[in-house]
């Protein structure tokens, strides 16, 4: 058994290395090894800079407990605004949704479509925006770029935090749920952006 905080494994073409959280029994974090500072990087939405968010998927097919990894619709994976997080380099935490969040996602999936929402889903202590992307895997889809394209979001990006659920639609296609919310003050609402608070990193039984 892996010891929290261990390397899991380099991909030196994506520059991305996996690590075990010390956090949680069932998470880990893909964390590049170059200098990105978070959500809010430019470098994150060029062209020729690796989809961080497909490489975490497959790094959730690979590295979870294989009851998770074989039903999709329990991975989780989640980065948090620059306001939520502990360090300023890029991770994105690979775990379980919680089932809360599920069961409520599940119970909209019908006003979920291929656009963002209104933030109108409540999850947590939060609302979130949410869209629906489909197929198996992200393939050429960045959801760095999907968030860059809420108004408002273009030089704010570090106020967002995304978190990307996988889905099963009632019709059995495969595809992924991806949730967006921005943090905030206003008076005793303090939302820090942190979609982390989405997942079940220890992976609890369902």
């Amino acid at each position: 058994h892996l010891m929290p905080g261990s390397c899991v494994a380099v991909d030196k073409n994506n520059r991305v290395a996996i690590l075990r959280s010390i956090e949680g029994r069932e998470q880990f974090l893909l964390v590049p090894t170059v200098r990105v500072t978070g959500i809010e990087d430019p470098y994150v939405l060029k062209p020729t800079a690796p989809n961080y968010w497909a490489l975490a998927w497959t790094a959730a097919l690979r590295y979870l407990p294989a009851n998770v990894s074989q039903d999709r619709t329990r991975i989780g994976l989640a980065i948090n605004s620059a306001y939520g997080r502990s360090q300023n380099q890029l991770h994105i935490h690979i775990s379980c949704i919680t089932r809360s969040t599920a069961d409520i996602l599940r119970s909209d999936q019908r006003q979920i479509g291929q656009t963002w929402s209104a933030p109108s889903i409540a999850l947590g202590e939060h609302m979130y925006r949410v869209m629906r992307i489909s197929g198996a895997t992200l393939g050429a889809v960045n959801p760095f770029t999907l968030a860059a394209k809420i108004p408002g979001a273009s030089g704010h990006m570090g106020s967002h935090t995304l978190v990307l659920v996988g889905v099963v639609s009632e019709d059995g296609q495969p595809g992924f749920y991806l949730l967006d919310d921005v943090a905030h003050q206003e008076g005793d609402d303090y939302d820090r952006g942190h979609g982390e608070a989405l997942l079940d990193e220890d992976c609890s039984p369902h």
